[in-house]
């Protein structure tokens, strides 16, 4: 095997044979579990068919031919300024776009339904599997969010003569020690790749470690500042203001996104906090407008009046305004006063804390921020945003809520990042279009 970086006969075949006994190995070992899981379990059943390589993709039907593979939601929204630029350069193109995760897939056709030509489940990583796929796609580049590291299809890709590149590359201390303990393997696979493009000079100086080749890695930003910037440059903000009925003097406690378990939460948080703060005002967005009538049912049970949004020319002195419209929340995060983003209280993995960021609006977020963490962790280190927990939750808004020039610094802050580190699209892109000529 003499692909990409296996140009050591004797000692990469001996690593690389470990490494698939080890990875069989634990499939036998796993098999009876995996069965009855699939056999019981929608979730697990959902594209089992792909990821065995059964049911192969589409012929590709334009060129180039791209794969952009992103695992879960996270890496979807982070990539997808990416791939609509890449659709907007070659029209023509036939593109791919894998993930891992069912939620991955939703989010994925939601966003990029128009623009991609086809989802797929990654398949897993036995060889003859990876090769079916590879044979059926013959992407001319392969790109991978982040740093999804899979031996056996960066080797069939190789094999291939596809150009493999990683974009949004990051290494969490974690993810750097598990990779530092098999520094050998991870040197022969990386090797595959033809440029790995970093977030920040701290993970290219991980992955250098690694043994990745000094002339391949490159310094590119976060994707994700630049996929809020533009989505959020267009907005009519002061239209959406003006349109929300609210009174002189009233603040503005924003719930965005929120999650099944967070609603009450927030709903006994604001409870306590309008005894102190008589003029709060609190516009709750679910993430599923279609969950209205169940928490217009935990606003029924506190006593607490509210309006929906698309009612709003009903308001009176509702305390409560529930956002039931599609596509106004980054508008209000404009007019907000204080901004929680939710998926983060409960184990959802959190929501995008950079759209009330871009706003200059001080935010909180619960313990669960997975999907966004590489974001949260650059305003934590900066004093961008406060995290927060159901215990402390009405004591954390209190404090923000009293001192005005913190939660002003806070804000300033989180946008100054945002805007500080804009323009990643732009060079990701010129790395992707030097590797398709």
């Amino acid at each position: 095997m003499k692909a990409g970086g296996m140009k050591d006969p004797l000692y990469h075949r001996v690593l690389w044979a470990g490494y698939n006994m080890l990875l069989g190995g634990g499939a036998l070992v796993a098999s009876p579990l995996l069965a009855y899981k699939v056999a019981t379990t929608p979730g697990w059943r959902a594209g089992w068919d792909e990821r065995m390589a059964v049911t192969l993709p589409p012929s590709p039907q334009g060129d180039p031919v791209l794969w952009i593979h992103a695992v879960s939601v996270g890496e979807v929204i982070g990539v997808s300024p990416l791939v609509r630029a890449m659709r907007s350069r070659h029209p023509h193109a036939s593109i791919y776009l894998s993930t891992v995760t069912t939620t991955g897939k939703e989010t994925a056709l939601e966003r990029l339904g128009g623009v991609i030509d086809h989802h797929l489940f990654l398949p897993l990583d036995w060889s003859f599997l990876v090769r079916r796929v590879v044979a059926r796609i013959k992407p001319q580049l392969f790109v991978v969010m982040e740093t999804e590291v899979w031996p056996n299809l960066l080797h069939a890709l190789a094999l291939r003569g596809a150009k493999v590149a990683m974009v949004n590359g990051r290494l969490s201390p974690s993810s750097f020690d598990g990779y530092h303990r098999v520094v050998p393997l991870s040197k022969i696979v990386l090797g595959f790749f033809h440029v790995m493009a970093m977030q920040s000079p701290r993970d290219a100086a991980r992955i250098l470690a690694l043994g990745a080749s000094q002339e391949k890695v490159r310094v590119a930003g976060n994707l994700k500042y630049d996929q809020v910037a533009s989505q959020l440059e267009d907005i009519d903000s002061q239209g959406i203001q003006a349109s929300m009925g609210l009174k002189e003097g009233e603040e503005v406690l924003v719930a965005g996104s929120t999650h099944p378990g967070e609603e009450a939460i927030l709903l006994d948080a604001f409870y306590k906090l309008k005894e102190e703060f008589p003029r709060l005002v609190l516009i709750l967005a679910p993430r599923h407008p279609r969950r209205r009538e169940e928490v217009e049912g935990l606003m029924r049970e506190r006593g607490l009046s509210w309006v929906r949004r698309t009612e709003i020319e009903k308001r009176g002195q509702e305390p409560v305004i529930l956002l039931d419209s599609i596509g106004e929340l980054a508008g209000v995060y404009s007019m907000a006063t204080l901004v929680f983003v939710g998926g983060s209280l409960v184990d959802k993995g959190g929501h995008n804390p950079l759209e009330p960021a871009f706003f200059s609006k001080p935010v909180l977020m619960g313990p669960s921020y997975y999907n966004f963490r590489e974001v949260v962790d650059d305003l934590l280190e900066k004093g961008g945003i406060h995290l927060t927990s159901p215990s402390s939750l009405v004591e954390d808004m209190r404090s923000l809520l009293k001192d005005r020039g913190r939660t002003f610094l806070m804000g300033e802050k989180a946008r100054r990042i945002l805007m500080e580190n804009k323009g990643a699209l732009g060079r990701y892109m010129e790395l992707l279009e030097a590797l398709m000529v």
